[in-house]
């Protein structure tokens, strides 16, 4: 029992954030939301695909007392005040969870009367107080509004901050001059909500439905330049990343458009160079694409160009240059979530056109 206590001592902050993550799982599944991951501690991880089709990651680092997980949206909604309720449920998840387990801890204390179970109540209380005061945190490298933040956001309905995060860093890649303080679609509450949802019916692969609506966020004046640009690289991305090859000759379109606006983005000319070699114009794809495997470029783009550039040789004929490439691009995609999916596919496409 002695053993048991000092183990539950050290291990209780790592079951504490375990529990809080699961917490948003349960309640995003139960709101109609689709996790995808959840991801506890650092330092070495445990994946897994098989909890209800997220991906599970457990750091070995005890210590590291860092949590996130993320779901897509429904795709059963409308406008903001429809999906602001489920949002809101997803955000309390974790200190429900904490909630429970705070119960549990003074239930045991009571009964056995272990002054162990004090330092399980504390650290409940401490999560729960760390989740309920808005503020933004460091979570693995970068910040981030903590549970009571997004609420506040979603009540206040600053969209804007709410979605901004992960655009901007998209946009700073693609072209350095927007590092700076950025408006998310002049801050404009109906364009934002297309945004959303042409996002997440990419989530779900409903491809038809996303093209439609990044047509109509292309020719909305709320759209600035850039984002019109992004938009045109995550269209022409459907080809790319999704293996969706239906929609090349319209990805040909898109590629050009954004080649005009942005020509100078390094990730723009990576998909137009991919492009290219799907269309089988394999010696101007690999001139695009070859100075962006260079080691100062960011990941993403080596990745994914060493990725065409292996399509390319291997369409040529050269297997063994192809598979340098391809070896490239499994070392530098180990950086970036969910790539591992693409280049599979990539790697199986050469493999049946051997046979």
């Amino acid at each position: 029992m002695t053993i048991a206590l000092i183990l539950g001592i050290f291990a209780w902050p790592y079951i504490s954030v375990f529990c809080h993550e699961l917490g948003h799982f349960v309640c995003a599944k139960l709101v109609g939301m689709s996790p995808y991951l959840m991801k506890v501690g650092s330092g070495f991880s445990i994946s897994s695909n098989s909890f209800f089709g997220a991906r599970i990651e457990l750091g070995i680092h005890l210590f590291s007392f860092n949590g996130e997980t993320h779901a897509h949206f429904p795709t059963n909604w409308s406008t903001f005040n429809d999906l602001k309720p489920k949002l809101i449920i997803y955000c309390l998840g974790g200190c429900l969870a904490n909630s429970i387990l705070l119960a549990c801890s003074i239930a045991m204390l009571a009964h056995t009367g272990f002054p162990s179970f004090l330092y399980f109540i504390s650290i409940e209380v401490v999560m729960m107080i760390s989740a309920l005061i808005p503020r933004n945190i460091l979570l693995y490298g970068r910040k981030h509004p903590n549970d009571a933040k997004q609420i506040f956001l979603i009540l206040t309905k600053d969209y804007q901050q709410y979605f901004l995060t992960e655009l901007q860093k998209e946009l700073t890649r693609m072209d350095g001059n927007l590092a700076g303080p950025y408006i998310l679609l002049k801050n404009d509450t109906g364009t934002i909500e297309l945004f959303v949802k042409a996002a997440t019916e990419i989530n779900y692969r409903h491809f038809d439905e996303a093209i439609a609506l990044y047509n109509r966020l292309l020719r909305a004046p709320n759209a600035s330049g850039a984002e019109r640009v992004y938009f045109l690289d995550i269209l022409s991305s459907i080809v790319i990343v999704h293996g969706q090859k239906q929609y090349v000759t319209q990805a040909d379109v898109w590629s050009q458009e954004a080649m005009k606006l942005a020509g100078h983005s390094k990730t723009v000319q990576g998909t137009r160079g991919a492009i290219l070699i799907e269309l089988g114009r394999y010696e101007e794809g690999t001139r695009m694409l070859l100075q962006l495997t260079e080691p100062d470029n960011h990941p993403l783009d080596i990745a994914i160009s060493s990725c065409y550039l292996a399509k390319a040789e291997h369409r040529l004929g050269n297997n063994e240059q192809a598979w340098i490439w391809l070896n490239l691009a499994e070392k530098t995609g180990k950086q970036i979530p969910d790539f591992s999916e693409m280049l599979a596919r990539v790697k199986q496409e050469l493999r049946e056109s051997l046979n």
